[in-house]
């Protein structure tokens, strides 16, 4: 079994107007994640240390972080990130940023589970319908390309922005991969949109997909986490970099 957690973090600004990347990195190794696709990782104040910031997030030693910044500052930099207790074999990150928009990207990280690679593919979409629908597209190509040439267990998650109700915005992707709805997300506190989404490849078997909503979920973030509990499948083949 392995458990992935997506969480877009909000700057590690909760609820409670509190920023504290150290209680969200407990309560992630708290929660039993192997694998954890951030959004809104944020290290850019000056006022503190990027290492800090990293060894609180990752819990001290519990997580790796693999970074994939949409922002660079002086003081820091703004983005997605992914925590692993896995080994990394590959990472990637492909920009897909549209004109006049906040820059965003898309982070891809190959990992060394137990029963072999693992991608995970890590993103945060735009706020507007037409730059979304320009980032889906670009996503879609890059994903069938990608699985073409890399045939292996694949995990797609994150903030889709996606805020309309009856959206066709994922037809595509729903028909490269299975879509797993967990339901409304955003406003943590009473959530009413279904921002934060989850799919995976066909060789994966999914035992349990879920929003977690204790207290403590839905006061770190604006969003609320989701997890994905997964099992891989026994004969996985080894990944080939090209």
């Amino acid at each position: 079994m392995c458990r992935i957690i997506s969480y877009n973090i909000h700057s590690g600004l909760g609820r409670d107007k509190l920023q504290n990347y150290h209680r969200i990195g407990q309560f992630l190794a708290e929660s039993g994640a192997d694998i954890v696709l951030l959004q809104e990782m944020d290290t850019r104040p000056s006022e503190r240390a990027i290492e800090r910031d990293i060894e609180d997030i990752c819990a001290k030693n519990v997580y790796n972080l693999v970074s994939a910044p949409a922002l660079h500052e002086p003081s820091g930099w703004y983005g997605n990130a992914i925590l692993s207790r896995f080994n990394v074999i590959e990472q990637e990150t492909f920009d897909v940023s549209q004109q006049g928009r906040q820059p965003r990207n898309v982070q891809v990280v190959v990992l060394q589970t137990d029963k072999g690679p693992l991608t995970v593919v890590n993103t945060h979409k735009g706020l507007k319908r037409l730059e979304r629908r320009s980032q889906f597209a670009l996503l879609h190509d890059y994903l069938e390309q990608r699985m073409q040439a890399h045939p292996m267990p694949l995990v797609l998650a994150g903030d889709f922005n996606e805020w309309q109700f009856f959206s066709r915005a994922f037809t595509s992707l729903n028909k490269l991969l299975n879509q797993h709805k967990v339901g409304a997300t955003f406003p943590s506190q009473f959530p009413i949109f279904s921002l934060d989404r989850v799919w995976v490849s066909d060789d994966i078997t999914v035992s349990e997909c879920k929003k977690l909503t204790s207290k403590k979920a839905s006061v770190f973030s604006d969003h609320l986490p989701v997890q994905l509990d997964i099992r891989l499948p026994e004969a996985n083949t080894p990944f080939i970099s090209d």
